[in-house]
């Protein structure tokens, strides 16, 4: 709907009919609502988790990737998607690199093609005085982008505008995606990695 002004005119916002957020789920099934014609899906990846350094300050982990898209649907369409978890934490004293997480992913082929996003895991902070864990990448998505790499003991953040900040020293990551902080001191276990977020916006 268009609604004029004099010489000005300004385009209604699209009525958005639903909007499904998962925090969780494995090869899940997604259906299209009814009256639905427009999905934007987000994919945010999890974080990684922070690295233990026995001898002081450990690594944190990076955060996860991000990937937007926005395609044509029918009702009863279909889609799969997992939400990726996040990276384990690295016991104290261990000089141990935290996990990297699993991705976060959505396919499927509905009226206006085919979906294949994946937004990967930041990496597990390195053990030891190792590096730090780097961002994770995105692709699939009309819009692709990286998760900040960590710092010391900070975990990275995700890739914006989904994405959760990273993790103090030994603290877990902020949802969705944020990376784990590196261990306190040698003897403090790291933080884990947040888990992902995949989001399914209708209109």
């Amino acid at each position: 709907m268009t609604f004029m002004a004099g010489a000005i005119g300004w385009e209604s916002s699209p009525l958005i009919i639903a909007t499904h957020t998962y925090i969780t789920g494995t090869a899940a099934t997604e259906t299209v609502p009814a009256g639905a014609t427009i999905c934007t899906i987000e994919c945010e990846g999890p974080g990684g988790g922070g690295g233990s350094n026995s001898g002081g300050t450990g690594q944190g982990g990076g955060g996860g990737g991000y990937c937007y898209k926005v395609i044509a649907v029918i009702s009863g369409n279909t889609f799969t998607y997992t939400v990726g978890t996040g990276g384990a934490l690295a016991a104290g004293n261990s000089n141990a690199a935290g996990g990297t997480g699993t991705a976060t992913t959505v396919t499927g082929t509905v009226s206006g093609g085919s979906v294949s996003m994946t937004a990967n895991s930041g990496a597990g902070g390195a053990g030891g005085a190792g590096g730090a864990g780097g961002g994770g990448t995105a692709t699939g998505g009309t819009t692709n982008s990286t998760g900040t790499a960590s710092t010391i003991p900070v975990g990275g953040a995700g890739a914006a505008p989904m994405g959760g900040t990273g993790g103090n020293a030994s603290s877990i990551g902020n949802a969705p995606g944020g990376g784990g902080g590196g261990s306190a001191t040698g003897s403090a276990a790291s933080g884990a990695g947040a888990n992902g977020q995949v989001r399914f916006t209708y209109t």
